[in-house]
């Protein structure tokens, strides 16, 4: 059962030039094929041998799911963890408004669809098809959506042009470029006819904005609607949590530092810092470990046992909860649990800034209360960053040292995690709205309420 195309969607925008699409897509596929042989190699020792989670390949080549019930489909895409955890209060917003309207949620990376099927127990969740050939087309041919929806910015030439040719309109909610995109799309602005296939830009903020209309998008096509993260990040249902947790890794009173995030090389700074500040006085600590790869586990427990202390797998413990002695260090190697343990916690560090990597959601923590400490390294956040740091909401250090004096200070002082707590829960607040503002931009494409899927 699909819904038939219909006459009451907006008219689509027409390429520029269709010899420049020609041009793209000619040059295109053959350096797709030949990037994909070079790396098939590496893909084919991860699938028989790597422990992280693999992607359903029949669904990559576009093998999608061809019935979803008798409702319209509407396809909402997020890249990974980030974006599908972005998009929950607007799928939830959506369905309240549209509950004829049969969801889909997809994701490209295998962490990210274990997350959006943790999230969205009760939608079909499907992995997004490789850019190749005709994976997209039957993608689409077989989901056959009023609309697709794509989390921030993603530009891929296969899946808009088989879109258009569809006359299924495609837009994007929660965009954003990051200057180093900015700058390669700009080199290869006469290769990019697919910036106009897409019919609405719904972007975070106006540096977002201004990026698009520099690469010639049109200007009626782009919107500032905020960022959808903050309407998103989880607040309520945590207090269980805590209630669990807090006993478990505090029986004693120690200060509980949660380390989210984490990448390589971070988490033995964190230890170190840890050990160092245990004999200026702050008082025992209980270090989580939680890293933004879980399958990274085995590895950093080695790193634990090599700073002195004893390393406790979430996976091995969460039924029993077992008492922890003194020097455990807990490490959660699987996926959907870093939320619970922030709600525990008396510190928050956000991982992927103490190297260069760009940051990790420091939103999450914030939200929460807690106070929340990273590094120098948050280009992936800057708007969050610049927000937080307005406003005294979070500490930002520059490098090691000032981590350790920093970790120090909060460790071993309420007030001034109180403090900070609370500036942060009220920048989250202040910066709500972004999900209602991109309903409304977006309510067009979704078609008339009341109408049914047909069958083929």
């Amino acid at each position: 059962m699909h819904p038939s195309p219909s006459s009451h969607r907006p008219s689509l925008p027409l390429p520029r030039s269709g010899l420049r699409g020609w041009l793209t897509m000619g040059v295109y596929q053959p350096l797709f094929l030949v990037a994909f042989l070079l790396y098939s190699p590496v893909l084919l020792w991860r699938r028989l041998f790597s422990r992280r989670p693999q992607a359903n390949l029949a669904e990559r080549m576009g093998f999608l799911p061809t019935s979803f019930g008798d409702k319209p489909v509407v396809w909402i895409h997020g890249v990974s963890v980030g974006e599908v955890k972005a998009a929950s209060n607007f799928i939830a917003r959506l369905r309240v408004l549209r509950p004829d309207l049969q969801l889909v949620v997809s994701a490209t990376t295998p962490n990210g669809h274990i997350v959006a099927r943790q999230e969205y127990a009760d939608l079909p969740v499907v992995y997004y098809p490789l850019d190749f050939a005709n994976f997209p087309a039957r993608a689409l041919a077989r989901v056959r959506p009023r609309c697709v929806l794509l989390m921030e910015l993603e530009i891929w030439p296969n899946f808009l042009q088989a879109a258009r040719v569809r006359d299924i309109p495609v837009a994007v909610i929660n965009g954003r470029i990051s200057e180093r995109t900015f700058h390669g799309y700009r080199r290869l602005r006469g290769l990019l006819p697919q910036l106009d296939l897409i019919t609405k830009y719904c972007v975070q903020d106006k540096a977002y904005q201004k990026r698009l209309l520099d690469l010639g998008v049109d200007p009626a096509r782009v919107f500032v609607t905020g960022n959808m993260k903050y309407d998103s990040v989880v607040t309520a249902n945590l207090d269980a949590a805590r209630a669990q947790l807090r006993p478990w890794l505090a029986p004693a009173g120690e200060r509980v530092l949660v380390a989210g995030s984490t990448h390589h090389d971070e988490e033995a700074t964190v230890l170190a810092t840890v050990a160092a500040l245990q004999p200026e006085g702050v008082g025992p600590v209980r270090l989580v470990l939680v890293p933004r790869h879980p399958e990274r586990a085995a590895a950093i427990a080695e790193t634990v046992r090599a700073a002195g202390r004893v390393p406790v797998l979430w996976s091995e413990v969460r039924e029993a909860l077992p008492t922890l002695v003194a020097d455990a260090v807990v490490v959660v190697d699987t996926i959907g649990q870093l939320q619970r343990f922030y709600a525990a916690c008396d510190v928050a560090f956000v991982g992927g800034s103490l190297i260069p990597h760009g940051g990790q959601n420091m939103l999450e923590p914030a939200a929460q209360g807690r106070a929340v400490l990273f590094g120098p390294h948050t280009a992936n956040f800057r708007r969050d960053v610049e927000l937080l740091l307005a406003a005294d909401a979070v500490v930002q250090v520059a490098d090691v040292a000032a981590f350790r004096r920093e970790l120090g200070r909060l460790l071993g002082s309420e007030a001034a995690r109180t403090e900070l707590g609370e500036r942060g829960r009220r920048v989250i607040a202040d910066n709500r709205g972004a999900t209602e503002r991109t309903l409304e931009l977006v309510v067009e494409l979704l078609g008339p309420p009341g109408a049914t899927a047909t069958r083929d």
